[in-house]
């Protein structure tokens, strides 16, 4: 029997005009909204990206201080039962995986450098406890890897310059305007950010609400 196969999905991404050299900055996008994941009702049919974060939550290092896991464990089983629809983008698994690589690392006595750690017998097990988990994030999702071209890096690299935002996130901000998605993330830098967000983080919810 043929493996499947994870086929990505391209959305296009509504392209601003190019700002000219020393001309206007954008302003700032306000957020739209933020939920409490306790209070929300989980619409039928609702679209949502989670962070990587969140991912960690559910699926992370089992020494890892995930008091929350439950919390986002609840909203993945909801949104299934809503027949809401999460996403999933090369960056999102990327973060993942070297989180959780690092999060181990640290838990760890036996070496110093990371890279020896990562090219050793004894993360091969590990290796394998990741690829486990990545599987079952892709089984609970769907692609939305966006072409470069696609993305108004004009605006992202408006904002980054700023010294203020993680870039990964300003691309994760985009996506979730473009396609309406609702950014799953117990990060509190999203507040700023122009999405709508739900959350279990009490400081992020509190932004919302300036």
């Amino acid at each position: 029997m043929r493996k499947s196969v994870h086929h990505a999905i391209v959305f296009p991404v509504k392209r601003r005009p190019r700002l000219r050299a020393g001309g206007a900055r954008p302003a700032k996008p306000a957020p739209l909204k933020v939920h409490s994941i306790d209070k929300y009702d989980f619409p039928a049919g609702k679209g949502y990206f989670f962070d990587t974060n969140i991912w960690l939550y559910i699926y992370g290092p089992i020494g890892w201080p995930d008091q929350l896991s439950d919390a986002y464990s609840r909203a993945l089983k909801a949104i299934r039962n809503s027949e809401g629809t999460i996403y999933i983008n090369c960056m999102i698994i990327s973060e993942f995986i070297n989180a959780f690589s690092r999060i181990e690392f640290k838990q760890q006595t036996e070496f110093t450098r990371f890279k020896e750690f990562r090219n050793s017998l004894a993360f091969r097990a590990i290796a394998q406890e990741i690829a486990y988990n990545v599987r079952k994030i892709l089984k609970s999702t769907l692609a939305c890897d966006p072409e470069l071209q696609a993305i108004d890096l004009p605006e992202v690299m408006d904002l980054f310059e700023q010294g203020k935002y993680d870039f990964n996130d300003l691309l994760f901000a985009q996506i979730c305007r473009a396609k309406d998605m609702v950014f799953v993330t117990h990060d509190k830098d999203f507040s700023e950010l122009g999405v709508e967000i739900l959350t279990a983080n009490e400081r992020l919810m509190d932004a919302g609400k300036k």
